[in-house]
């Protein structure tokens, strides 16, 4: 009778654990991924000249790499669908071009306003959160979020991804934030 206790015992432990690592499993998935930026090191800095008499007083200073960052890549990112932008348009009104090829352009076009509207609709509405600033990339599989800040709490991370999957469709498990100081 004993043996037969300790066999429904050790039964009802392994399926709690099951249960427990299931549930672990479930909620391990779902949340967005969150990347950590490293801390800025010596490379990081540059020297200048604190008086023009004094050229061997240096003073280190810190480059401003973060706001580099963000303007830095939506001037290149507003460059490249420019150019984009313009190809597509020079190939629908090139009259040796196919209905075909005009059509397919013309829905290229279409799409990368759409997508254009919706990266500065996310960037805006995360800035209206309280963030400093935000740029947003995404393909046709994922999307990939830098937020400028110091740190980011439990409830930042799901306000952004609110944000995000309410915006692009895209699900929580497709989403990556990153946070750059």
């Amino acid at each position: 009778m004993s043996f037969v206790i300790r066999k429904r015992t050790i039964l009802i432990f392994v399926f709690a654990f099951i249960l427990v690592l299931s549930v672990y499993m479930m909620f391990l998935g779902n949340f967005p991924k969150v990347v950590y930026e490293k801390q800025l090191d010596s490379a990081d800095l540059e020297k200048v000249s604190t008086s023009p008499s004094d050229e061997n007083q240096l003073v280190p200073v810190v480059k401003n790499l973060e706001s580099d960052f963000f303007i830095e890549y939506k001037l290149e990112r507003d460059r490249l669908r420019g150019q984009e932008a313009d190809y597509l348009k020079e190939l629908i009104n090139n009259p040796n071009a196919s209905a075909e090829s005009k059509e397919k352009a013309q829905q290229e076009l279409i799409a990368l306003s759409q997508k254009v509207e919706k990266e500065m609709i996310v960037e805006n509405l995360i800035k209206a959160k309280g963030f400093e600033d935000a740029v947003i990339f995404f393909s046709d599989e994922y999307v990939n979020i830098v937020i400028k800040t110091d740190g980011l709490l439990q409830k930042d991370i799901a306000q952004i991804t609110d944000i995000v999957t309410k915006t692009t469709g895209f699900p929580i498990d497709k989403i990556t934030i990153i946070e750059r100081k």
